[in-house]
């Protein structure tokens, strides 16, 4: 099976981009890389390439900063995503793809437009409140691909220190796309065309990587969040206009 060029252009760009946003921040990679491979692939592959791969960053990042995760605190919102993310694989394997793209961008825009605000207390009956974000987490993380969002806003309100909180968002992350990735392969959701795509995707990953690393060290955090949230509104705006002249 072949892939024209724009097709793999598109993947490589995509996959560059959202894993150096996830290695910088330990999240976005679906925020960032999904709108763009919609724009030449199915919602399918849209949401299974980003994240295998995001897997992988995942673990990397835990790998090199497990001092930080609070664990006591993010297991349990992890389980939850555990428990809602085989719906989330059901409606992936038999949802209408035109439809599916629309609630995908749409899901991206609401949650892109809520990372710019931050609470600066914590909320009240904050573990019933995480534990429940971590469920609606992993019904739509599976689906949309973009969700994360949800939880990243919840752990922004307990006031930790930012590599705290990026080592318990790449904890549970970790946790649900390695559980995500089980459930595609048993609902025979990777084909050749995307285990394809996970191959050429993979080396601009590893940059995108690397990159990340270096630019949480360098450039400032407010300017780069900003920048990436115009990308993903921008990218979702384009991607339901799409699929509204298809339908």
């Amino acid at each position: 099976m072949e892939l024209d060029w724009m097709e793999a252009v598109v993947v490589v760009v995509a996959l560059f981009l959202g894993c150096t946003v996830f290695s910088a921040t330990g999240f976005g990679i679906g925020m960032v890389s999904t709108p763009v491979l919609l724009l030449a692939h199915g919602p399918q592959s849209a949401i299974i390439v980003p994240g295998t791969l995001g897997m992988g960053v995942a673990v990397w990042i835990i790998w090199k900063s497990w001092r930080d995760v609070p664990f006591k605190q993010i297991i349990p919102i992890s389980l939850a995503s555990v428990v809602g993310s085989p719906i989330g694989v059901y409606i992936l394997s038999n949802a209408n793809a035109s439809v599916l793209s629309i609630v995908i961008a749409a899901f991206i825009i609401l949650f892109a437009i809520g990372s710019f605000f931050k609470v600066d207390r914590e909320l009240p009956y904050s573990t019933p409140v995480g534990i429940l974000a971590g469920f609606v987490v992993g019904v739509l993380l599976p689906t949309t691909g973009v969700a994360g969002s949800l939880v990243m806003l919840y752990l922004m309100t307990k006031n930790w220190e930012r590599q705290t909180v990026r080592a318990a968002m790449a904890f549970f992350l970790m946790v649900l796309t390695s559980v995500a990735v089980v459930q595609f392969a048993l609902a025979g959701l990777y084909t050749q065309e995307r285990l394809m795509l996970i191959g050429i995707a993979a080396v601009p990953a590893l940059i995108g990587l690397g990159l990340g690393a270096l630019i949480i060290r360098r450039i400032n955090e407010r300017a780069f969040n900003y920048a990436v949230i115009g990308i993903i509104i921008f990218s979702s705006v384009v991607a339901i206009a799409q699929e509204v002249v298809k339908i």
